[in-house]
This record gives structure tokens, C-alpha cells and sequence, in this order.
């Protein structure tokens, strides 16, 4: 009796810790190939549609270690102006949680070569604790009928980048909103979620005519949780293929290795291996990205789905009827212009008095 209230005890604490005070999103290093799926605010920042498919496994040493499966992606709709998607679900062993969201975003040019763009996306979250694949006793009466615990909220995120060539900064709100709901049914376990803030900065520095390196900083904080930071750095060659490497404050360092390798598909894959603290022995992690992208064209999309050429192109082509009238025109001109001179003009003759 005593070993089953215990058990019940502990299966109480764990899901309280686990649903009020664990990492509120899997920390990810997918930011490195696709920085929209940190900020919303990156999308158009490279000038391209995108879609990226993305899957991480955290701890491969532990059983029911977190999983995460996430899709992503962005397009333009009018001038400088993009919509986009995000999806993913993450699973660590009894928990589970989905979020879907849509993101906007407006880019604005502030000066040559120098943009300012906001992002902001509307997210639908959903998380789940299956008791009935945990260890517990289900005939204690705070278990009773209860088979697992569901809630299900929105909140919004917000992104704001700043971009001058190749340098980009940008600051995020994955969470704008606190949330304060609580399960009464099971001690007081809650799934509440805390205003999250992030700012990441990176450049890039031609060392070759065929060699960038990228390197990047990226601060998260999660208001009452540790903050983590990211040191990173990507060697490009030929912006087709690189390898790079990432350290982060949780004792982990990170590879990464990836390139595009036909027209717009873009592959990675990062290794990360701790080196303290409990990474000691959770194992390795392995992340994998699939990408699609395509360059925009210089083209403008107005109201009603049409496309209209640039303004170069017009320029360059004029209509036939613009030709027809600029050549009456010109006719009309030479009309109305008066007949040159063929006679040399006669000497005035002036009287006696006129003459000084």
C-alpha cells in the first residue's frame, strides 16, 4: 500500500514538473538552414518561397526520449507581403503536444540594401499526458477515471528583423501571452505557458571568392527558466554546401553538414553530443531538415490573383497604340513648325533721325 501511494505520489510530481516547469518548445537547431521556423519575421528575408520538413531526436540513450516532427513554410501574396504555415508535434513519452499556427509577415525597405520586417502568427496548442501508458495505480482515488489529461489554448507570437545585406537581427516572442489554467482533477498540475523572449544576430564574411563564414548568437529566455544560449558558425562554399559547428550552454556541442544539391532542395543534418550534466548519459541527438525552396521572379502579384510585369519590362515594350500616338505626334510637330528661311534677310532701313 505504502509502494502504490508513493508511486502515485511520484507519477503526481512528475507530471506537475513536466507540465508547468519543463522546456516549453523543443529546443531546436533547425534555425541554422531555416530561420523562420525561429522568427516569423524571416520570411522574404531571402527572397524565396520556402517549405521545410523537419524531424529531432533528443537523447537516443533513453526510452520514450523526446521526438519532434515539424513542417514549415512561407509564400508571397501581394508586393511585400507573405503568409505562412507552421506544424509540429512533439512527443516525450507520456507527453504529448501539437501546435498549428499561421504567421504574417510585411517587409519594408528602409534604405539600400536594408530592410525592416514583422512577423506575427496565431497559434493553436494542444497537450496531452497519457496516464494510461504510465506506471501508476489507477484505483487511487486521484486517478480515478482518468485515463489522460487534455487542454487545448491559443496564444500569438510576434518577430521583428533587421536585415543590411548580409547581416540580419532579429528579435521574437514565441509566446506573448502568460496563460494561467489549471487541472484541478489531478494535485495542481497546470499546462500553463510563460512569455518567451529570443534575439538572434548573424553576418556574413566573404574570407574567398568561393568562402562565407556565417557565424551567429541566439539568446532564449523563457520567464522562470534558465536561458540558453547558442554560439554558432557555418563555413559555405559557393553558398552550396557547408559545414558548421554550435555550441550551447546546456554542455552540448553540435555538427552540422548540409548543402543544396539540386534546384532548390536543401538537406542538413546536425549531430549533437553532451558532454555534462545528464547529456552525459541520455545519448546523442540527431536532427534532420528537408527543404524546398524557389527564388521570386520580379514580379508584382496584385488584387485578384493577376501577375503584372515589372516596370522595367514596360518600359522596355510599350504598347502599340503608345507607338501609333507618339508617332502622330511627331507628325503633327513638324506641321506646325514654320517654313525655314531661303532668302538672306535685307538690311532695316532706318530714317535720318533714327541714326545716333
Amino acid at each position: 500500500m505504502i509502494k502504490k501511494q508513493f508511486t502515485t505520489i511520484l507519477a503526481v510530481l512528475l507530471l506537475t514538473f513536466a507540465t508547468t516547469f519543463a522546456q516549453q518548445f523543443p529546443v531546436s537547431s533547425h534555425y541554422l538552414v531555416n530561420p523562420t521556423a525561429l522568427n516569423p519575421a524571416f520570411a522574404g528575408t531571402f527572397n524565396r518561397s520556402e517549405l521545410f520538413l523537419n524531424f529531432r531526436r533528443d537523447w537516443s540513450a533513453i526510452e520514450g526520449s523526446p521526438r519532434t516532427v515539424r513542417i514549415n513554410g512561407d509564400f508571397p501574396v501581394y508586393r511585400n507581403m507573405y503568409v505562412g504555415g507552421d506544424v509540429y508535434a512533439d512527443f516525450a513519452d507520456i507527453f504529448y503536444r501539437l501546435k498549428a499556427g499561421l504567421n504574417y509577415t510585411l517587409k519594408l525597405e528602409v534604405g539600400v540594401d536594408q530592410t525592416l520586417s514583422f512577423g506575427i502568427a496565431g497559434n493553436y496548442f494542444q497537450s496531452v499526458v497519457r496516464l494510461d501508458q504510465a506506471n501508476v495505480d489507477f484505483d487511487d482515488p486521484i486517478l480515478k477515471d482518468l485515463d489522460r489529461l487534455f487542454h487545448a489554448d491559443f496564444n500569438a507570437a510576434f518577430g521583428l528583423v533587421y536585415s543590411n545585406r548580409d547581416f540580419h537581427a532579429a528579435f521574437g516572442m514565441p509566446v506573448m501571452f502568460r496563460t494561467k489554467d489549471a487541472y484541478t482533477a489531478v494535485g495542481n498540475g497546470n499546462f500553463a505557458f510563460e512569455r518567451a523572449y529570443d534575439f538572434y544576430i548573424t553576418n556574413s564574411f566573404t574570407i574567398h571568392p568561393n568562402w562565407q563564414l556565417r557565424p551567429g548568437v541566439l539568446l532564449r529566455k523563457t520567464i522562470n527558466q534558465p536561458l540558453i544560449l547558442d554560439v554558432s558558425a557555418l563555413m559555405v562554399y559557393n553558398r552550396q554546401l557547408w559545414l558548421g559547428a554550435l555550441y550551447r550552454n546546456t554542455s552540448l556541442f553540435g555538427f552540422t553538414a548540409g548543402g543544396r544539391l539540386m534546384d532548390g532542395l536543401v538537406i542538413n543534418y546536425t549531430y549533437e553530443v553532451g558532454f555534462g550534466g545528464i547529456n552525459r548519459y541520455a545519448g546523442n541527438t540527431h536532427e534532420f531538415t528537408l527543404g524546398f525552396t524557389k527564388p521570386l521572379d520580379d514580379t508584382r502579384i496584385y488584387r485578384g490573383g493577376k501577375k503584372a510585369k515589372s516596370r522595367v519590362d514596360i518600359r522596355e515594350k510599350p504598347k502599340e497604340e503608345t507607338k501609333k500616338k507618339q508617332k502622330r505626334n511627331k507628325q503633327k510637330t513638324l506641321k506646325t513648325k514654320p517654313a525655314k528661311r531661303t532668302q538672306p534677310l535685307q538690311p532695316l532701313n532706318y530714317a535720318p533721325y533714327e541714326k545716333f
